[in-house]
């Protein structure tokens, strides 16, 4: 993921058998058990906060000149949910796009802000 991360795109899995989209990525589908999984790449993706929390404390110094953080629970239109950070007008039922970057320390990370 960290290397369609890197281009600003994000990368989820899809099973080839079921149709299953899931994240985080696994080695099998948690539908159906096969392992015939491919990376469906996009831009951006639309879904829904379905929580949201902030965080005014972490262990990783890269985090803690941006506290507090905005983070929460975004279920995808295809399926899965996603923890990632939420930027400014998102709450608990809000529509938003996600999308995908790289952080300074090379992680993929993933981001929501409103659909307007």
């Amino acid at each position: 993921m960290a290397e369609y991360a890197a281009r600003d795109l994000l990368a989820l899995q899809h099973c080839t058998a079921c149709g299953t989209v899931q994240y985080p990525p696994r080695e099998l589908c948690v539908a159906c058990l096969t392992d015939e999984l491919e990376w469906r790449i996009s831009d951006a993706v639309d879904g829904e906060v379905l929580a949201d929390t902030e965080l005014h404390h972490s262990h990783d110094p890269a985090f803690r000149d941006r506290l507090p953080l905005h983070v929460g629970l975004v279920r995808l239109e295809m399926g899965p949910t996603a923890v990632c950070f939420l930027t400014d007008g998102c709450d608990a039922g809000t529509r938003v796009r996600l999308t995908a970057h790289n952080d300074t320390a090379g992680r993929p990370v993933l981001t929501a802000t409103p659909i307007s």
